[in-house]
């Protein structure tokens, strides 16, 4: 459990449901300032870059899943699938390390071949 009494898996969870919500920052406020952020495709050297993201992503999110949660320390594992407008249903695994509330490395895992049509690489 980290310091501030909230454990890895419920922020992990928190930033999920915010998210899905479309409650970016509230999601947003779960991320440490100096995040590590790893996706298949497009880069987001900050913070900033990849809320400005997860916002404009995010308001094509329709419907999202969570199949299962996987913790273990300060990592978390989430698989879900997510049905975005235009695209249909994508299915994610998001890798987080959490430490003292916060998410301070983000790594996501998934298909890229229907964002990659679409133009969501820039």
């Amino acid at each position: 459990m980290s310091s501030t009494g909230t454990s890895p898996r419920a922020v992990a969870q928190a930033y999920f449901d915010h998210w899905t919500a479309g409650r970016f920052e509230a999601a947003a406020a779960l991320l440490a300032e100096k995040i590590e952020i790893e996706t298949p495709i497009n880069a987001y050297p900050n913070k900033a870059d990849f809320v400005a993201a997860l916002s404009g992503f995010g308001t094509l999110v329709t419907g999202a899943n969570r199949l299962v949660d996987l913790a273990e320390g300060d990592d978390v594992v989430q698989i879900y699938d997510m049905n975005v407008s235009g695209l249909g249903v994508i299915r994610m695994t998001e890798h987080f390390v959490i430490q003292n509330g916060l998410v301070i490395r983000l790594r996501q895992i998934h298909d890229t071949a229907a964002l990659r049509a679409a133009g969501f690489e820039r």
